[in-house]
């Protein structure tokens, strides 16, 4: 049985560093949504504080990666999803504005 490995680009483990320290983040919720590891953010974090500027060897020269790919379509049928959500949630504003003009024309 091999073993099988995802590549992520320096740049991806930047970006998750960055989200990582900001405050009040959950580390595993963090990892949940970005389909990793949660202990992969910790080791990545150890490592850029060791190596700084030559952390990182070991990545993906490019955004051709499987989990990049993947997730980037993920993320493309979500923004599609919440572009029709706020579509509709625009329309329903709309129709309780005519709606209290209307009662507030009747009440007068």
């Amino acid at each position: 049985m091999t073993r099988k490995y995802t590549a992520f680009t320096k740049a991806f483990k930047l970006e998750t560093l960055a989200l990582a320290n900001q405050p009040n983040t959950c580390i595993a919720q963090l990892a949940r949504d970005l389909g990793l590891r949660r202990n992969m953010i910790y080791k990545w974090r150890i490592e850029l504080k060791q190596k700084q500027d030559k952390a990182f060897k070991r990545t993906a020269d490019t955004a051709n990666t499987a989990h990049h790919k993947a997730t980037h379509s993920a993320l493309l049928k979500q923004n599609k999803q919440l572009a029709k959500d706020l579509k509709l949630a625009q329309m329903e504003v709309e129709i309780l504005k005519k709606a209290q003009a209307f009662f507030k024309g009747q009440n007068s």
